[in-house]
This record gives C-alpha cells, sequence and structure tokens, in this order.
C-alpha cells in the first residue's frame, strides 16, 4: 500500500469514528453508564460523559467513575 493509501484508509477511519461518536453525542447520553454527556472546553469538540475523571470533576463524586470521552471536531 502507498503512503497515500494509507493515509487515505486512515481519513476515512478517523471520519467513520468522528461520525459514530456524533450520533452518541445528539443522544446526550453516555453509551457506557447512561450518564449525561458534557463538553469539555479545552478543545474544540471534546466531549465526555459526566462521570469522566476524578472525583471532585464528576457530576457525582460518589458513584463510579467512567472513562467514555470522544471527538466531534
Amino acid at each position: 500500500m502507498t503512503a497515500a493509501q494509507e493515509r487515505k484508509v486512515q481519513r476515512e477511519k478517523l471520519e467513520q469514528v468522528r461520525a459514530e461518536t456524533l450520533e452518541i453525542v445528539l443522544t446526550g447520553v453516555c453509551p457506557d453508564c447512561d450518564s449525561a454527556l458534557k463538553r469539555n472546553l479545552a478543545l474544540h469538540g471534546w466531549w465526555q460523559c459526566e462521570q469522566y475523571g476524578d472525583g471532585h470533576f464528576r457530576a457525582r463524586p460518589d458513584e463510579p467513575q467512567c472513562d467514555w470521552q470522544g471527538f466531534t471536531a
């Protein structure tokens, strides 16, 4: 496979992942734990489960952490 073909395949994979993430974001619900989603304003298009991260970052610190995050940009 040539370098150009590899780049094309990679772009197609990234677009597929972005489209899948956008579908999830449009629901507003985490696919892993059913919590709400929130934008992380540090980077454009970065979305996370509201239960992502350390306790003080989570919506409900006493409930389990979730690691779902995705990019739509």
